[in-house]
């Protein structure tokens, strides 16, 4: 940063403070976010799942698999219950007669499966889309091949960074059993609260239409090769009849909960393995820094604008 402006020239001025003016908003929307994140952590009360209400929670307990879809890291084949995977081709480019390395994204993917979390013996399904993670853990190893055909284990440490290596690989995970803090949407439904037995009997009519010839082989009773009207009301009532058992075995399955992003924008979505504590620490100290930037840039503006004027 330029102390002294009045040897500056107009054009050095302008580019100058354009650019603190710039950090200085920046500084000053961290604090903003980091200072409401903090907010809503402090003002909402950590809730149990056996007694939560409906809207937003925060709740604190353990993740775990779902029993029947586990969740492999596309990369490190590492069972998780989130990943974030992203491999880069490295690209030498010399400038005046100096070579720098540039790390190109060539693939990257977020998970967006579904997982448990589990508070003693009450457990709910967490949709991680769109959720602002905190403190996964972090792979990182290198290869010569597009894909790596060697994978890599949090324990491990054998893959070493090579010179020669041109790709790197990196992922992020949420392990199983980790300790998990979550603040989101809670909602509880069943799977007859779903669907309307109208619409049921919409969807089902409509899979009767894409198979027309089996459409044809159930109802044309006069097998004249069509549906007229009076075939078609009966086609209708078989569907209406078959949309109320469905309906019907639909009200015996068992109620689901689950933790998604708040359909209100003001409101943050957080899965974080920090523990509460720690994360309200995080936030508040990152916000403070912040604050104290701002302050220091607002200032040198106010001074560069008065000494330059």
């Amino acid at each position: 940063m330029v102390i002294f402006s009045s040897s500056l020239t107009h054009e050095e001025y302008e580019f100058i403070l354009m650019g603190v003016i710039l950090i200085d908003l920046i500084s000053f929307y961290s604090f903003f976010k980091n200072w409401k994140r903090l907010r809503f952590i402090e003002d909402t009360p950590t809730a149990r799942l056996r007694s939560s209400h409906q809207g937003y929670v925060e709740i604190e307990g353990k993740g775990a698999m779902i029993a029947d879809k586990p969740i492999y890291a596309p990369l490190s084949n590492h069972p998780c219950l989130w990943y974030r995977s992203q491999i880069e081709c490295k690209e030498i480019l010399i400038e005046k007669e100096q070579s720098q390395i540039h790390w190109n994204v060539i693939y990257s993917n977020i998970s967006r499966h579904s997982f448990k979390l589990t508070d003693g013996s009450t457990s709910c399904f967490v949709d991680p889309d769109s959720a602002e993670i905190q403190g996964e853990e972090k792979l990182v190893w290198y290869g010569n091949t597009e894909w790596p055909n060697q994978t890599q284990i949090l324990e491990s440490q054998s893959v070493l960074h090579s010179n020669n290596n041109r790709y790197r690989y990196s992922e992020s995970l949420i392990l199983p059993g980790q300790p998990l803090y979550v603040l989101g949407q809670f909602s509880t439904s069943s799977a007859a609260s779903q669907y309307s037995i109208r619409e049921i009997m919409s969807d089902l009519i409509l899979d009767w239409k894409k198979d027309s010839q089996h459409l044809l082989k159930r109802f044309d009773t006069n097998k004249d090769g069509q549906i007229d009207q009076q075939e078609w009301e009966f086609a209708r009532h078989i569907a209406s009849t078959e949309s109320q058992q469905i309906y019907q075995q639909r009200l015996l399955e068992p109620e689901q909960n689950i933790i998604t992003k708040p359909k209100d924008k003001r409101y943050p979505f957080i899965i974080s393995v920090y523990s509460q504590t720690s994360l309200r620490q995080k936030y508040r100290r990152t916000a403070y820094l912040s604050l104290l930037v701002c302050l220091i840039l607002t200032g040198y503006i106010i001074w560069l604008t008065h000494t330059h004027g």
